[in-house]
């Protein structure tokens, strides 16, 4: 009896197989004795509710700060920048984090600038916070701006599930991004299934290059949003992330009629090799790679109950006589023709 091994088919190629590549992998399945089937679906993780009063909390907490600093009231602005920050950094999720945190920063920089004791230095430091969660804008009435920019930074993320998006400050990030081009400061990073925020949280960009590990719920082995990491790069299968156990990448070959496939174990695949459709009227038979059968050979058992029926057949015959020579057959003696 055969027993095929499921093992899951990652298509690697915008358009589905056609018919003669479906050939091609239906015959690579069963010459090698398993059975190809698709990626199953993965459910969208639990999702973090977003409560929009929180937002409008943070808008009337800054009216008062800056009543506060118009006031010159230095502890009833500290205490109202400290609540609304603290509240923003536990709801990243909220979609105007980014956006009210960028005016918690300003006018941050407008109390140490109005009301003693002024810092000219930390003020600069809060514009410029504020400038790289929303891009800056002009300064305000009685705001001042600071001399410079925020530095460059590059920070490099985790992939993340195929069905997931990445927010970054309030807007979407493109699609598969490992490096995260922006400026140096505070960012709220969101991440979205079905529009339904999965993950959030504050990260500190410095200048330069760094590395974030965002701890998302992973996609289940061998789902789409699993296999759905691997690519191709450079003419190999790419799968450093995948965690399914046993899976097959195949795109459409050179030739009609042809797939490459490679044959991969977790993040690791092997070289993909061309596979040929066999012609319709080919009766050619490729073994398996590794023996599925066990016992006594099937072609052994057809061979002997061949014989059996040559030998049978052979006894019916002579029973009945048909192989006894015909009593009116000539027959050749020495010294003449005699007939019998």
């Amino acid at each position: 009896m055969t027993v095929d091994v499921p093992v899951t088919l990652v298509w690697l190629a915008p358009e589905s197989p056609d018919g003669e590549q479906s050939r091609a992998l239906t015959a690579w399945a069963r010459a090698h004795g398993v059975r190809l089937g698709l990626p199953h679906e993965e459910k969208p993780p639990r999702t973090i509710s977003v409560d929009a009063r929180l937002a409008e909390d943070v808008e009337k907490l800054l009216d008062r700060v800056r009543d506060a600093i118009a006031g010159r009231d230095a502890d009833a602005a500290d205490r109202g920048l400290a609540a609304a920050e603290s509240a923003l950094r536990a709801h990243p999720e909220l979609p105007q984090a980014s956006f009210l945190m960028a005016e918690v920063e300003r006018a941050r920089s407008s109390r140490f600038r109005r009301v003693p004791p002024l810092d000219e230095e930390a003020a600069d430091r809060a514009w410029l916070r504020a400038e790289a969660l929303d891009g800056g804008r002009v300064a305000g009435v009685a705001e001042g701006m600071a001399a410079g920019h925020p530095a460059d930074a590059a920070v490099a993320l985790d992939p993340l599930p195929v069905a997931a998006t990445l927010w970054v400050d309030g807007r979407t990030a493109p699609s598969g991004l490992a490096v995260l081009s922006t400026r140096a400061g505070p960012h709220a990073l969101v991440v979205t299934w079905d529009s339904a925020p999965i993950w959030a949280g504050w990260i500190e960009a410095p200048a330069g290059s760094s590395t974030v590990h965002i701890a998302i719920p992973t996609p289940p082995p061998c789902s789409s949003g699993d296999v759905g990491l691997a690519h191709l790069v450079g003419g190999a299968v790419a799968a450093e992330q995948v965690r399914c156990h046993s899976w097959v990448a195949a795109l459409p070959g050179p030739r009609p009629a042809s797939v490459l496939l490679a044959t991969c174990e977790g993040g690791g695949c092997g070289t993909l090799l061309e596979w040929s459709a066999p012609s319709p009227g080919s009766w050619a038979w490729t073994p398996p790679a590794r023996p599925v059968r066990t016992g006594w050979p099937t072609w052994a058992t057809w061979g002997l109950v061949g014989a059996g029926a040559v030998v049978a057949t052979g006894v019916v015959l002579v029973a009945s006589g048909v192989l006894q020579p015909s009593p009116t057959e000539t027959r050749f003696v020495s010294g003449g023709v005699r007939a019998q």
